[in-house]
């Protein structure tokens, strides 16, 4: 930055002491020039001497705008360190909150296991016997002999394991 300044006060410098012509055309216009005139009908050199006085005032309102550019870019920088301070609090706060509900979630399901097993234990203390309903078969077709009895409803057959 500072390289910078000096940079720019040598090209003021130069800029001060650079000469200047005056030119006056044939149609009556005047320009200004940092080179002689040479179809002008009017040429003068114009001595441009810098006031000690306005360098030393631009000097002080150019180091104090410098001093406040500085000033702000601390304070951006600043700024900028304490949102990513903030930002990297906030992402592992969220981190650490979606670690314990996964943990919460594995402790449950881990319940649950334990639970479902507790209860084929307790299935297995106590035997079960498992009987089938009773099937109704229909009639079957037997041939009518004359004058014996016909059966009356459905055959029921009786199906227990034993």
């Amino acid at each position: 930055m500072r390289i910078l300044v000096l940079f720019a006060l040598v090209i003021a410098w130069q800029h001060a002491h650079a000469e200047v012509y005056k030119c006056t055309g044939k149609d009556g216009k005047t320009v200004y020039q940092s080179k002689p005139c040479q179809t002008a009908v009017k040429a003068e050199q114009l001595d441009i001497q810098a006031d000690p006085e306005v360098e030393a005032a631009a000097k002080a309102r150019r180091e104090a705008l410098e001093s406040e550019y500085d000033a702000k870019k601390a304070a951006k920088l600043e700024a900028e360190r304490r949102e990513a301070v903030l930002r990297n609090q906030t992402e592992s706060a969220a981190a650490l909150k979606q670690s314990a509900i996964a943990q919460q979630q594995q402790v449950e399901a881990q319940q649950r296991q334990a639970a479902a097993l507790e209860r084929q234990a307790q299935q297995g203390a106590n035997p079960v016997m498992i009987v089938a309903p009773p099937v109704v078969l229909p009639a079957p077709a037997v041939p009518q002999v004359p004058g014996a009895p016909v059966p009356s409803g459905p055959i029921v057959k009786d199906r227990t394991l034993r």
